[in-house]
């Protein structure tokens, strides 16, 4: 999914090496109110998840060493919940998903047609089996007739078809609609004129031929298109239930799903959102009734509540606290290697960062070892390029500006001529802390005399602040995988036509070598090209890497098999209430 990600919550989300925040929330807003080409499987209409709820964190693909889990217990027989942190989201609606926080809410209301199990391998959900015809072009996925929504209304084919016209649809605006452009057809209705009407323009390659079997056809061969299919916004949507404004913003609040979990009311926003088990789902239950989502604008006010006994996961911690609280937890803090990377952006067609020396220069200024280490406890790890080193095919090579080197910085910066009035503008989330960021600043003011502007965010709003086109200066930000693949970082990032490239970066060579990896036989065949890419990306460097990831949070003693996977999303609905 497209996956943004704020650092403190880095080091349980992840965002660039740090925040430095300079507003202080109100305690009110800080505070919340109280395979494969095909596949089959027995429970087709289980959650990818389901087959691990005897599985500790340390078989989510980080080593025994650096992931521990909440020791197993038998779940209580009485009415059984638990309360877990998160910032605000962007949405929650699936197909205006786009990063983490509504991520956790989403994945439980949701099943889309084939899922990711905890090792991140792609495994049934609605469609019980699938297979990719002679062709390489037309993929047939059989829908389970016993896939229904949390209303009792059955999911079919047709719901799919609908909830991809919507998300290609420019009215809809969906955030990651650049992910279904492999699919015949997308490109068409995303870059058409809008009509005002959401969804009434079918996706050419997507053909619901009855109730429980759908076609999507490719306009190349695509071996990624069932890991692609995992993202949250290819989740079914029946068109009734959003063809009015009123309705589409009723479901906005409170969506009707077709996962584990349904909403037991709207959400509060800056304050919560509550699920409880959905007792129309078909595949194996959710272990607690409940789960009650706690929105903190701060994460030190969510780890405060998580001290004092008033809440259950806190996720994320605030970097002064790691040590003691690697100390008072011991095996109740869940440290879990993820498919991360947290930088610090530039908008590459704003003078003067649309010099690569410019951003070299401030690249090299960074000290990306001591703000893991010192600041962070290395709960994070110093990043080497713009892909994570666990990411299959990735550089293993510290990027030539990858490292800390002030005496070249400041040669680089001067031949380069400077910034203009030695002042720039700094984005900064405001959610999750500051330590991480000082350090950088403290350097480039240092090294370079800049006078350095920073613009504090909550996420949410930030997310804005930050789109294509907006940023006049550096900001900061992380990402992680939609699925364990190098496609999934440099398409998104750093491809000229994603709507989520926010650096204004374009390179045809480098669009040239993407192309080249989604047309390949099968992801194997793929690997070199995206290794290719990644090269180019670092020489032009429209970001600097700056620490790749782990997900942290402390769990409270009552909660047994407490899981994350190495996507950084908290399997919550295998997490069971010690009686």
């Amino acid at each position: 999914m497209q996956r943004h990600v704020r650092l403190a919550l880095a080091i349980p989300l992840l965002v660039v090496a740090a925040s430095c925040s300079s507003d202080d929330s109100s305690s009110d807003s800080s505070t919340p109110a109280s395979t494969a080409s095909s596949a089959a499987s027995s429970d087709s209409n289980a959650p990818a998840d389901t087959s691990a709820t005897e599985t500790s964190s340390a078989d989510s693909g980080a080593t025994s060493e650096e992931t521990t889990a909440a020791s197993a217990g038998a779940p209580s027989n009485d009415v059984s919940s638990f309360s877990v942190s998160i910032s605000e989201p962007a949405a929650i609606d699936p197909g205006l998903s786009q990063e983490v926080e509504g991520a956790q809410v989403i994945r439980l209301l949701f099943q889309t047609l084939v899922s990711l199990d905890p090792k991140l391998a792609v495994v049934p959900g609605v469609a019980t089996d699938w297979a990719v015809g002679d062709d390489g072009l037309t993929w047939t996925f059989n829908l389970s007739p016993d896939a229904v929504f949390s209303d009792g209304r059955p999911v079919v084919a047709d719901d799919f078809a609908f909830a991809f016209a919507r998300a290609a649809d420019p009215d809809f605006a969906a955030p990651a609609s650049y992910q279904g452009l492999p699919i015949k057809g997308w490109a068409d209705v995303s870059g058409a004129e809008p009509s005002g009407a959401i969804g009434d323009e079918p996706v050419a390659g997507v053909t619901a031929v009855d109730d429980h079997t759908l076609t999507i056809e490719t306009e190349a061969p695509f071996a990624l298109l069932p890991k692609v299919l995992t993202y949250q916004m290819f989740s079914p949507v029946a068109a009734d239930y959003v063809d009015t404004e009123a309705k589409a913003a009723a479901f906005a609040e409170e969506p009707i799903g077709n996962g584990p979990y349904k909403m037991s009311g709207p959400w509060e926003h800056n304050v919560g959102i509550t699920v409880e088990r959905s007792d129309t789902y078909a595949g194996t239950a959710g272990v607690t009734d409940s789960i009650e989502f706690r929105i903190y604008s701060e994460i030190a006010t969510a780890y405060r509540d998580f001290q004092a006994g008033e809440l259950d996961i806190a996720r994320g911690l605030p970097p002064e606290e790691i040590k003691d609280a690697m100390e008072t937890y011991g095996d109740r803090l869940l440290l879990t290697p993820t498919g991360a990377l947290n930088y610090i952006g530039f908008p590459t067609n704003v003078a003067p960062f649309d010099n690569p020396d410019i951003r070299r220069a401030l690249s090299l200024a960074v000290d990306r070892e001591a703000i893991a280490e010192r600041i962070f406890s290395s709960t994070l790890l110093p990043a080497s390029g713009v892909v994570p080193s666990n990411v299959p095919g990735a550089l293993t090579t510290v990027c030539d500006a990858c490292t800390y080197d002030p005496e070249r910085a400041k040669a680089l910066y001067e031949s380069a001529g400077g910034i203009p009035g030695n002042s720039i503008v700094l984005y900064d989330i405001s959610d999750d802390g500051q330590a991480g960021l000082e350090p950088v600043i403290n350097s480039w003011r240092e090294l370079f005399g800049l006078d350095v502007e920073v613009r504090s965010f909550e996420f949410a709003q930030y997310i804005e602040e930050t789109a294509a086109g907006k940023p006049v200066g550096p900001f900061e930000l992380g990402w992680v995988w939609d699925y364990p693949s190098m496609y999934s970082f440099l398409s998104p990032l750093f491809e000229s036509t994603s709507d989520v490239n926010n650096f204004g970066y374009a390179n045809p060579d480098f669009d040239a070598l993407l192309e080249q990896a989604r047309t390949a036989p099968d992801e194997g065949a793929g690997l070199p090209f995206l290794t290719q890419a990644q090269a180019i990306v670092e020489k032009d460097l429209p970001l600097i890497p700056g620490t790749f990831g782990k997900d942290i949070g402390v769990v409270s003693e009552a909660m047994s098999n407490v899981m994350v996977d190495p996507g950084a999303l908290w399997r919550l609905e295998l997490i069971g209430v010690k009686g």
